[in-house]
């Protein structure tokens, strides 16, 4: 199976994509796959604040830079591999989290963004056809940014996280019908933060909640994980995955990383467009 590109997006920010995406990517790389995890959230990198501490030398390319044409895929993609108990490959993409370089990727200009996307083409063609990448993961800007849009766009799966916040829903159903219908994307919502722990609602009344949120949206639920306080308190540098392999938390990620491997080896639609 040639490797899969899956965009992990919300609306706004605080649904804890970033914390999906790089506990996802960990679960896959454990299991023996090659990963890749690229930061495309300019507005907010994240990921160098997760892997900083276990780079052993500084990095030589930013994907802002690369996405500029100044700097290669070899030298973008940082080996992560030996600083993690893996029986696969990591590598990880980062973007520029100075103040700087996010105030001038905010303002580029429209042609910049048509060049953009053709390189991240490039750069997933690059990771599947020589690095041999099994997946690679965007952890991408919430709401409709262009490199959302891109993300999406170079994607073969598409995994909206939302919460059951009202704001939350009402964004991602907007977001949802200016994007994904529009382009037709693979598409999955994945409900993080939900039914907390102590939470009264039985197991047929979550499954209610569930649909109703399917039959609203006319997409598939991935999964839903609930509101865990020692995961929103935790040190993000310290995976989960690694760290608490037995949190349920993670027991949890393991279920949504099976679906995912069906999809992702599916050429069928995963939701119907109307």
């Amino acid at each position: 199976m040639m490797g899969k590109s899956i965009s992990i997006h919300s609306s706004r920010g605080g649904t804890g994509k970033t914390l999906l995406a790089t506990n996802l990517a960990m679960l896959y790389a454990q299991s023996g796959l090659n990963i890749a995890l690229i930061d495309l959230d300019f507005r907010a990198p994240s990921l160098m604040g997760v892997f900083s501490k276990l780079l052993r030398k500084p990095v030589e390319c930013f994907l802002n830079s690369y996405l500029d044409g100044r700097c290669s895929v070899d030298s973008l993609m940082v080996d992560m591999s030996n600083s993690y108990p893996l029986k696969g490959k990591l590598f990880v993409g980062f973007s520029n989290p100075d103040i700087t370089a996010i105030r001038n990727t905010a303002e580029r200009s429209r042609s910049w963004e048509v060049t953009s996307v053709k390189r991240l083409f490039a750069l997933r063609s690059k990771l599947f056809n020589e690095m041999k990448i099994d997946y690679c993961f965007y952890d991408t800007s919430p709401g409709i940014q262009y490199t959302s849009i891109n993300a999406i766009v170079t994607s073969d799966l598409s995994i909206v996280v939302t919460t059951l916040d009202s704001l939350d829903l009402d964004g991602t159903k907007n977001m949802v019908a200016e994007i994904y219908d529009a382009f037709e994307r693979k598409t999955m919502l994945l409900l993080n933060k939900v039914f907390p722990q102590g939470c009264s609602l039985s197991n047929e009344e979550r499954s209610k909640t569930i649909s109703q949120i399917e039959d609203a949206f006319n997409r598939p639920v991935l999964g839903a994980i609930p509101c865990y306080c020692d995961v929103l308190e935790a040190d993000r540098s310290k995976l989960l995955a690694i760290e608490q392999p037995n949190h349920p938390f993670i027991k949890n990620l393991e279920k949504i990383k099976e679906k995912i491997e069906s999809l992702a080896s599916s050429e069928k639609p995963s939701a119907k467009i109307q």
